[in-house]
């Protein structure tokens, strides 16, 4: 008996609610440079609510500690995910995808807005290359603090105020998520940038806070 032919919406099915195994399904049938980056994105939201769920149990640790997390998350989805690869510097998370696709992203534990800057920047001007394909990236901010929306206003306002050359913009499924666009120092392409807030937030007020 011939083995059943299943298509791709009846192996989705198959997955139910399970979204690593959604991302990663379609993920094996991306080649556009815009599905893969899409994906990428939501990949990293799955990582963060992660991280979220658990945040009392990540208080203590460091920026690579929780970016490494997200990097084996990534591969769990059978991403070709790296951390700290030599790309320009040393690079936080790198993802590459068909077609020489290449996303790169930056994490910093927020403690000043200069410091979210400075990630930035490396992003924009030491890490990326601008070429078709790689001309996307993101900042994820790792915030400890209370009201994250708060955190995240005033870092897109700092952002704004130190680089007159980016536009942004508020995306549509997520109002603490932004985007930015500015040309790429070395190619003159637009450059994408996500700005992607993660809350770490923990302080209970009940008493079993120390458990």
């Amino acid at each position: 008996m011939p083995d059943k032919a299943f298509s791709l919406r009846d192996l989705k099915l198959m997955a139910g609610d399970s979204t690593p195994t959604l991302i990663n399904l379609d993920r094996l049938v991306a080649v556009d440079y815009e599905d893969q980056h899409r994906l990428v994105e939501r990949a990293i939201d799955w990582c963060g609510l992660q991280i979220v769920e658990n945040r009392h149990l990540k208080q203590d640790l460091g920026e690579d500690a929780l970016t490494i997390e997200i990097v084996h998350m990534l591969k769990g989805m059978g991403y070709d995910a790296e951390h700290d690869t030599q790309i320009g510097g040393h690079c936080d998370v790198i993802v590459r995808g068909k077609r020489d696709f290449l996303w790169i992203g930056e994490a910093k534990i927020h403690k000043d807005y200069d410091w979210l800057l400075k990630g930035y920047e490396q992003l924009d001007s030491r890490y990326s290359t601008g070429q078709p394909g790689q001309d996307t990236g993101e900042i994820i901010i790792f915030s400890h603090n209370e009201r994250i929306d708060k955190v995240v206003a005033k870092w897109i306002e700092h952002l704004i105020a130190k680089r007159p050359d980016v536009s942004v913009s508020v995306s549509e499924s997520d109002k603490l998520v932004h985007y930015s666009l500015h040309q790429h120092p070395g190619t003159g392409r637009t450059f994408k940038v996500r700005h992607k807030p993660i809350n770490l937030y923990w302080r209970p007020m009940d008493k079993e806070q120390s458990k």
